[in-house]
């Protein structure tokens, strides 16, 4: 029984040795008609399973709708950028709108300068301290006061033509206070227009030259009529009502005051 076993081992050999060169040289058949044979690239390299992807562009921030909406996105990246810089220094500067102190006002006037020696505050701003509250007169009393010119005294200051008349010489023995008139007679101005318009807080300008009216220099201001009864001092600007600021204040009768020049007081009355 020997013999069966040889002879069997003999043709397995014989048929693996003839398949070992066919799988060896792959597939032997002819390329199909109309299809080129595939050519390995000289460039190609094979891929490195253990390398990274590669990241993504990030988008184009511009769209492709054209020049303008760039200009537009560019101005706003501007804008934004002045407004962090501003923040910033404001932040640095202690957080003050003006780290310098506010903008001069446009109507900002250099500092009064003093009054002349030995000149008085003849008639003081009783109503900065204390309560305006003028007694009760009528229209009537007070135009009748005003035709008889009881603001007249002895050696009080008379009527002139025109305004140059009306400076002073020397204004310290010219001037007259209320009380040496014998009291203010003329209209009260009632206390909620007194305080609306008029007051040490509520200085203005004249703006225009004062008019002669029965000899003596009238203004208007706050609706009201105005007769300087005293001269105006012979040390103020000839163009004081336009350029000084003055204000309109009570003490038993209305006093004018000028703010570059305190402690003058002049003695008005109001007019119809």
């Amino acid at each position: 029984m020997p013999r069966p076993s040889i002879l069997t081992a003999g043709l397995s050999l014989l048929l693996l040795g003839a398949t070992l060169p066919l799988v060896a040289q792959g597939d032997t058949r002819p390329p199909r008609p109309g299809r080129p044979p595939e050519r390995p690239s000289r460039d190609a390299k094979p891929a490195d399973p253990y390398r990274d992807p590669e990241p993504l562009k990030p988008a184009d921030p511009y769209p492709q709708s054209g020049d303008r909406q760039r200009r537009e996105d560019r101005r706003d990246e501007r804008r934004d950028d002045r407004r962090d810089d501003r923040r910033e220094d404001r932040r640095e500067s202690g957080s003050r709108p003006y780290p310098m102190g506010p903008p001069p006002h446009r109507d900002a006037r250099p500092p009064y300068a003093p009054s002349p020696e030995g000149s008085t505050n003849l008639g003081p701003d009783r109503s900065r301290g204390g309560r305006y509250a003028p007694p009760a007169r009528s229209r009537e009393q007070a135009r009748a006061w005003e035709r008889s010119q009881g603001w007249q005294s002895e050696g009080a200051w008379s009527q002139r033509r025109t305004w140059r008349d009306h400076r002073a010489r020397q204004w310290e023995a010219e001037h007259r206070t209320w009380s040496q008139r014998g009291g203010y007679g003329g209209y009260f101005i009632p206390a909620p227009e007194f305080h609306r318009h008029f007051g040490p807080d509520r200085w203005f300008r004249l703006r225009s030259r004062p008019a002669i009216h029965l000899g003596y220099p009238r203004f208007q201001y706050g609706g009201y009529w105005f007769q300087i009864l005293d001269p105006w001092p012979e040390f103020w600007s000839e163009t004081w009502y336009a350029d000084d600021e003055v204000y309109i204040d009570y003490d038993d009768g209305y006093y004018l005051h000028n703010r570059r020049h305190p402690g003058i007081s002049i003695a008005i009355s109001v007019s119809f």
